[in-house]
């Protein structure tokens, strides 16, 4: 008989440590660390960067393939899209004793729109390009933007940037060899710095 227990596997792990990563980031929120945020933000889309690859060198049947892929996704929503306005609206409650109005209209649309591309990558998944911004990506931005702490105006702004990239025909390639070593530079680098600022 097949149940959800028996979809946990250890080709999920480095998916499982971004997802922890993500609950991370908003635990280092609410304890007022933006550099904590900042860098497990970092981490989530360095582990995410690897996952698959990760993935592949276990052997695995078809269900389990489908459901890493499901996971991965879902993950993705959670820690790329959500977990950045969390964190956020929580940083910025704890330095302003409130949050705008303009801040969570911002984040559900970067939310929405982080959703959508996730979705749509899901149905017309393209092997060889990303069309629109890839969410770890947005993700790494929100970890940059953290380098100079919180603030609503800029941070209202990025959301709704970021939103429209992440849905828009902007083809992107997959980056490979020489291209994947320095986009995953871009997040060790952040943890590095973030990590100097703990």
């Amino acid at each position: 008989m097949s149940f959800p227990a028996r979809s946990l596997h250890a080709s999920n792990l480095l998916t499982y440590a971004s997802l922890a990563c993500g609950v991370g980031a908003i635990a280092a929120a609410v304890h007022s660390s933006g550099a904590g945020a900042g860098a497990l933000l970092a981490l989530a889309a360095l582990l995410d960067t690897f996952d698959g690859r990760f993935a592949r060198r276990f052997a695995r049947n078809a269900d389990r393939q489908a459901i890493g892929g499901e996971l991965d996704s879902l993950v993705d929503a959670a820690v790329f899209g959500i977990t950045p306005v969390a964190a956020i609206g929580i940083l910025l409650a704890s330095t302003r004793g409130e949050v705008p109005v303009g801040w969570w209209l911002g984040g559900f649309v970067y939310v929405l729109c982080a959703l959508t591309r996730l979705a749509h990558f899901n149905v017309a998944h393209d092997s060889t390009r990303f069309v629109g911004l890839p969410t770890p990506a947005a993700a790494l931005m929100w970890s940059t933007l953290l380098l100079w702490g919180p603030d609503a105006t800029r941070a209202s702004v990025t959301a709704l940037v970021l939103a429209a990239a992440m849905v828009s025909p902007l083809p992107i390639g997959r980056p490979a060899k020489r291209g994947l070593t320095v986009f995953a530079s871009w997040p060790i680098v952040l943890l590095i710095v973030h990590a100097a600022r703990l």
